[in-house]
């Protein structure tokens, strides 16, 4: 017996996965692993789905990071529209006896939707007889409508700001649902697009502290600085409601840098949402001829709409051979599932001609986007800054992987902070006595490797040692040796424990990449792709 997984069990495995993260169903961590060295760090060794490996990366996490609901999107395929192409109409009835124009056998591999240089997603309905597309749609109403060049489309959504920053490639578009119960918020009038910097000031040894004053809420920003001066500014939350904007920077030891905030313009949501709010069900917006027929008398031909639906009417083009050439739609209607036509004509004749019905989705085109683009993938996008203790610097890391629903150290319950350590703490007097990757005993027997030190009271010192915890056993009490530098009875001034049990939760995912090194002031990007 023949199975067919249909391309909708697919969206639907994606959509689960996309809605546990941003209705916080399960809690999602990125986390980075690994310093120690692959045998050629220019070629990582291949990752493995086994015990020894998936142990190997928890036993070696330097740091999470919570994934949260704008660090995640469904994505599409991208289709850009250009000008001269051919674009597949939508079709509900594309298989291997029905070709698209530009060969797919199915819906969700023709090319029927779009992507404009305004970052505006249009749906084809109607292609001109498979003609070329140059009249670049524009509207960003709710009705279909047709350009000059007789393509006939309908507006789905604009891609906000924010979107494009974090998903957009060269490969996929994000693909948002904004209206309806549990759907996440996104790209609203009076977000920060972004931050530029006027003045780079000098004297900086960290990033300042950025802070945002005006009238919205929620925006969030990290400084890059390099040689002493702020080099970027990077927008970590949009916010919303903002119609002005003061970018402050403080602390870094610098002076005289200056930032402007740069303002979103459009709401993006609200359009979406006068979009889905208005799609109608079951609409006929296009009708195949399937066989022109003969012996048809312009202006004496009647077409009825047949179907579970109602109110959908056309009128025959017929031409001066007496052929039925088109169907020109009068009104779509409403709630159809199927339908066929009927023709009359008054003054008899006319045999043989035969029609196909195309039909919108059940919901009307429009109503849901991810689920008419048959978004089958994932996007994870989440920086790595320096805005937490957590996040290491100094070091470098070679794995990255999701965590989902790991625990607090010692404690059965979830952790759910922004970031995470799975590493002892220790205060010292002596900087000089660590280094990072240098390898540690305690005298209760633990074994440890220096995952970084760091300034932890603001002093320009380095007074703690983080250490990965290759072997159990360590206490307040205890004195260490650094096997690496030689040196023993080193006193510990403070012990903090790890905040994360790093052999909880699940790995859902991970990675071997090259170095990456970590540095004050840096931030990094990860983007992962899952497809389903």
């Amino acid at each position: 017996m023949a199975i067919l997984l249909l391309e909708q069990a697919r969206f639907h495995q994606a959509r689960s996965f996309y809605r546990d993260i941003y209705n916080g169903n399960d809690k999602f961590y990125l986390a980075a692993s690994r310093t120690e060295t692959w045998t050629d760090d220019t070629a990582p060794d291949t990752s493995v789905d086994n015990r020894i490996d998936v142990q190997n990366f928890r036993d070696k996490i330097l740091f999470v990071k919570r994934v949260q609901s704008a660090d995640t999107a469904m994505l599409a395929r991208r289709i850009d529209w250009v000008s001269g192409t051919v674009y597949d109409k939508y079709d509900d009835a594309y298989s291997s006896s029905n070709t698209s124009n530009s060969g797919a056998t199915s819906l969700q591999t023709a090319n029927y939707y779009a992507l404009t240089d305004d970052f505006n997603v249009y749906k084809c309905i109607d292609n001109n007889s498979n003609g070329q597309s140059t009249d670049k749609p524009t509207s960003t109403g709710t009705e279909i409508f047709t350009t000059t060049d007789s393509y006939k489309w309908k507006f789905l959504f604009q891609i906000g700001a924010s979107d494009r920053t974090r998903f957009l490639s060269t490969a996929y578009i994000p693909v948002r649902k904004v209206s309806g119960a549990g759907q996440p918020s996104f790209d609203v009038n009076g977000e920060i697009d972004s931050i530029t910097v006027s003045a780079g000031g000098s004297g900086y040894t960290s990033p300042p502290t950025v802070t945002i004053n005006g009238d919205g809420t929620g925006a969030t920003a990290v400084a890059t600085v390099s040689s002493g001066a702020v080099t970027a500014i990077t927008v970590s939350t949009a916010g919303t409601g903002y119609t002005f904007a003061d970018i402050v920077l403080t602390g870094g030891a610098g002076a005289n840098a200056k930032a402007d905030a740069v303002l979103g313009s459009t709401d993006t949501a609200s359009l979406q949402t006068n979009v889905e709010g208005t799609a109608v069900k079951g609409t006929i917006d296009n009708i195949v001829v399937t066989n022109q027929g003969s012996d048809y008398t312009a202006g004496d031909v009647s077409v009825k709409i047949l179907g579970d639906g109602i109110g959908a009417t056309g009128a025959a083009v017929v031409n001066t051979n007496g052929n039925i050439t088109g169907v020109t739609i009068t009104n779509p209607g409403s709630g159809y599932t199927n339908a066929s036509i009927q023709l009359t004509q008054a003054s008899g004749g006319g045999t043989n001609a035969t029609f196909r019905v195309i039909i919108s989705p059940i919901d009307g085109h429009g109503a849901h986007p991810q689920k008419e683009l048959f978004c089958k993938r994932v996007g994870v996008t989440v920086s790595f800054d320096n805005d937490s203790r957590d996040l290491i610097t100094g070091n470098d890391y070679r794995q990255v992987g999701l965590m989902k629903n790991i625990t607090k150290y010692g404690l059965t319950s979830l952790f759910d902070d922004a970031t995470g350590s799975p590493h002892f703490i220790i205060g010292i007097s002596d900087p000089n006595n660590y280094g990072a990757d240098d390898k540690l005993t305690a005298t209760s027997g633990g074994g440890f490797t220096v995952a970084q030190l760091r300034d932890t009271t603001g002093n320009g010192t380095d007074d703690s040692v983080y250490l990965q915890e290759d072997v159990a056993g360590i206490g307040t009490s205890d004195t260490i040796t650094n096997l690496t530098k030689g040196l023993s009875s080193l006193p510990i001034n403070s012990l903090t424990n790890p905040e994360i049990d790093n052999n909880s939760g699940d790995i859902v995912y991970f990675d071997n990449r090259k170095p990456i090194t970590r540095e004050e002031g840096q931030v990094e990007t990860v983007k992962i792709i899952f497809t389903f």
